[in-house]
């Protein structure tokens, strides 16, 4: 993603550090803070152009930067609001930080906004320290196997996904056929330079992490 296109957006869910963002997006073209999301902005140290939410996650109007308010009874959230208003500006690259791991029902709905933003023209990203989500509609598509991370997920959003193709992994798939809630295709791993994934038909989320630590 070409940065100054990208238009960063921060949910309000904490995290021990931001370093992985500047790798993503060192200097992103818009930064919209969901409600308490100018909280986290601010730790991993972006300067909020944008304030949005019904303020109930601990942000709110501050003087000198732009807001929108929503009403607490609305058919959106915070985030998707953000995501609409950046699409509005003109940015088609989003990254969305600091949406995951708080309440489930938020975490799922945040994981599917990835395709409601492809459908919507954009594309979309979520990452955390030790994860990054791409929406995935089948075409094929190319992973850096430099990128910091050792697996490499589907996670099926249709029931079926047919022709499934993975090269340069290190469980390779040839024409397979993959069901939502069946793991065969969790935990695989990039095995060279690049992995190149295609598919036949079918829409997923394409997950990659790192190893995870106890602490």
């Amino acid at each position: 993603m070409g940065t100054e296109m990208t238009a960063l957006i921060f949910g309000s869910i904490p995290s021990e550090g931001w370093d992985y963002l500047k790798t993503y997006c060192p200097a992103p073209g818009l930064v919209i803070c969901a409600d308490g999301g100018i909280k986290c902005a601010r730790e991993a140290g972006y300067a909020p152009d944008l304030l949005v939410g019904d303020w109930d996650s601990g942000g709110g109007p501050e003087e000198g930067i732009p807001s929108v308010t929503l009403s607490p009874e609305k058919d959106l959230t915070d985030l998707q609001a953000a995501a609409e208003l950046a699409l509005e500006r003109g940015f088609r690259q989003i990254v969305f930080c600091a949406c995951v791991g708080g309440r489930l029902d938020q975490t799922a709905a945040n994981l599917t906004l990835l395709e409601w933003v492809h459908d919507h023209g954009g594309e979309a990203k979520i990452l955390d320290r030790g994860n990054e989500v791409r929406f995935w509609d089948g075409r094929p598509l190319t992973l850096d196997g430099d990128a910091g991370y050792r697996y490499l997920s589907l996670v099926p959003l249709d029931r079926t996904i047919t022709g499934v193709r993975l090269r340069g992994v290190k469980y390779p798939l040839t024409d397979a056929t993959l069901t939502r809630g069946d793991t065969l295709s969790i935990s695989n791993e990039v095995s060279g330079p690049q992995a190149v994934l295609s598919a036949d038909t079918g829409r997923m989320l394409v997950i990659r992490s790192q190893k995870y630590t106890e602490k």
